[in-house]
């Protein structure tokens, strides 16, 4: 069993704070890692490259800037993609739980952009970049852990329509979709998809939307040539200063500070 703060890949940077450690995580080349289990309740967010994570043959792809909970006692194998990979790892130790009284899913969760547990990873990864302010930190982990409670349980009373919704959501995310169109596909009057959407993923349609947006800049963001103002239009905002307000807004940060901290764990290589 692997116990807080061990991994297989190497360790880039560690910090503690309180019942919370954060490790910067990078894996340089194509690699099998056996099954094992994890002590401690974590959160993965992917900052570069791919991998499989799973069990017993079933497997799910991470890419850059989704993240995945792993609840305490998890076993799993990892196969790394050919090109290596970066991870964020957040470890929350089992008495600070217990002392927060939170009920926390007993399974996997994956967050692929769009629901409510990448941003404050990411609000994370930039405080544990720059600042490394204790206070700040500790907000973002409970803004963190808050979101994974919220996950609990939501499958029982997921629609099946649910799910085409939000894979047409991930496919066309650049482009407007509006409420009555996603509607239509699901057969569903649109106030209907509205209410079922804010109950299941706490946020609008458009709210998800945008978060898809600000995730596919933070893929572009890691190459230093691609100009902001390119990076505004291809993911579907307006401008600079739109995809500025709403990275902010979900990140807790700008791009260009975010362009920074990926460049400063590049450096550490």
């Amino acid at each position: 069993m692997l116990r807080g703060g061990e991994f297989y890949s190497p360790i880039r940077s560690r910090l503690r704070v309180a019942d919370v450690l954060l490790s910067e995580l990078r894996q340089p080349c194509s690699r099998k890692v056996p099954r094992h289990e994890h002590e401690l309740a974590y959160v993965t967010v992917v900052l570069e490259g791919n991998y499989f994570e799973g069990d017993h043959a079933r497997m799910d792809e991470l890419r850059p800037f989704y993240a995945t909970f792993n609840p305490e006692g998890t076993a799993h194998s990892t196969v790394i993609g050919p090109d290596g990979a970066s991870f964020f790892t957040i470890e929350f130790h089992t008495q600070g739980l217990r002392d927060l009284d939170l009920r926390l899913p007993q399974e996997t969760i994956l967050d692929r952009g769009g629901s409510g547990m990448l941003w404050p990873g990411l609000r994370l990864y930039s405080s544990f970049k720059t600042s490394g302010e204790p206070t700040a930190i500790e907000t973002h982990a409970l803004e963190l852990l808050g979101a994974i409670a919220g996950f609990k349980c939501r499958e029982n009373s997921t629609p099946s329509w649910f799910r085409r919704v939000k894979d047409r959501l991930h496919e066309e995310f650049p482009g407007s979709l509006p409420v009555h169109e996603l509607a239509h596909e699901a057969g569903v009057h649109p106030v209907h998809l509205a209410r079922v959407f804010r109950k299941l993923e706490r946020v609008t349609p458009r709210e998800y939307q945008l978060r898809l947006q600000v995730r596919a800049a933070c893929r572009m963001l890691q190459k230093r040539d691609w100009p902001l103002t390119e990076i505004a239009l291809e993911c579907g905002f307006s401008d600079q200063s739109h995809l500025t307000r709403i990275f902010r807004r979900i990140t807790g940060t700008t791009p260009a500070q975010f362009r920074r901290s990926l460049a400063n764990g590049a450096a550490m290589e």
